[in-house]
């Protein structure tokens, strides 16, 4: 298990997620990519999108990792959920935007809105498909 020393101290995106984040902040957020950022996480939280599928490397730095939390919010949401390494919880919210920003504009692309994202549209949450 990793030491919360090695956890991430600078959080990012890839450049094809950078370039999504960048038009989904423009159109929805008043430019704003940390709000974006912050969303992108919890939606793919909500989403129940697999880490897994985020890829190891080739991220570009946004944010000092401590800007988008504060105290211990993110550790504490990831333990209780069971996401990701415990000990690295940039690390694990890194993944979840990432995931989250392609997912997103995968869908924003193919004409839903942001309220279907946020669980009005045609794939509404997942616990409405259970």
């Amino acid at each position: 298990m990793a030491n919360e020393k090695d956890d991430k101290k600078q959080i990012g995106l890839t450049p094809e997620a950078n370039d999504a984040i960048a038009k989904i902040a423009h159109d929805h957020f008043g430019g704003n990519q940390q709000d974006a950022y912050r969303l992108a996480i919890s939606y793919a939280i909500g989403a129940g999108l697999n880490l897994d599928e985020a890829p190891a490397g080739g991220y570009i730095t946004k944010y000092h990792a401590e800007a988008v939390e504060s105290g211990t919010t993110l550790r504490d949401l990831f333990q209780i959920l069971g996401l990701g390494d415990p000990d690295r919880p940039f690390s694990t919210a890194e993944k979840l935007a990432e995931v989250g920003v392609r997912d997103m504009a995968r869908r924003l692309d193919g004409s839903e809105t942001l309220a279907d994202l946020l669980g009005d549209g045609p794939e509404a949450s997942i616990i409405d498909r259970e």
